[in-house]
């Protein structure tokens, strides 16, 4: 007997509200009905759970009639948000469960980095997008799967090698269109890349020889332009 497979009603003095929709609170009274049963309702009797069958409330169609065992209190209350958008216009199937990201775990570099996601709800139906690139996914079980990341090129196509940290999200996308937030991001570092070329320390110091040779040339007259002394035959 599970609880996933009973919605649950309002109850106001010992009475389910079949059509009630008002969202529930700390220490408000439900009950829990058994889906596709005839007014059947999980029920404490005794310490143990069985199914208590109600009766029609003779005054008001929308109500059902329970005991006390079959009305529980709210104890404590949690809310959880999520996001998602359809891409693919409005769809058929639920959204729900949403996949939840709680951790990234990088394994390798280069052109073998594999990225390890581990959360909650996964199914084979996911496919993991580092910002607009489709990345290579494996679905490993409902709380783990792996992609490979995709080059850094696909994002920044005229880099071939990254200068600075780049920062994508990283989302989770059904078959059927349904993008789901993860709220996390992948970041690219920077990887030292091909230098450009320099001369190396010895053939700088000789053209800087050279050069240091051709001044001094500069600076001394030429042969043609010394004066000559003759001395005369007597």
């Amino acid at each position: 007997m599970a609880i996933s497979q009973s919605p649950f009603k309002l109850v106001d003095k010992q009475q389910a509200l079949l059509e009630a929709d008002d969202p529930v609170s700390q220490l408000h009274k439900c009950a829990f009905y058994m889906k596709d049963t005839e007014r059947m309702y999980l029920c404490l009797s005794q310490e143990r759970i069985i199914q208590f069958q109600a009766t029609p409330c003779p005054k008001e169609s929308n109500k059902e009639m329970i005991n006390d065992g079959a009305c529980w209190t709210i104890i404590s209350t949690d809310k959880a948000e999520y996001q998602f958008y359809e891409g693919m216009g409005p769809v058929r199937s639920p959204v729900t469960p949403v996949p939840i990201v709680h951790s990234l775990h990088l394994n390798g570099g280069g052109d073998v980095a594999m990225l390890e996601l581990t959360g909650d709800n996964f199914s084979p139906s996911l496919q993991v997008w580092f910002g607009d690139v489709e990345a290579e996914t494996m679905y490993r079980c409902q709380e783990s799967m792996l992609c490979v990341v995709p080059d850094i090129s696909q994002f920044r196509g005229e880099w071939l090698w990254v200068r600075q940290p780049t920062q994508v999200p990283v989302s989770l996308v059904r078959n059927d269109g349904i993008i789901y937030a993860t709220g996390l991001t992948f970041t690219y570092t920077p990887e030292p890349g091909p230098r450009p070329h320099c001369s190396s320390a010895d053939e700088i110091m000789r053209q800087a020889q050279r050069n240091q040779g051709a001044a001094q040339a500069q600076s001394q007259p030429a042969i043609t332009e010394n004066a000559w002394n003759s001395h005369g035959m007597h």
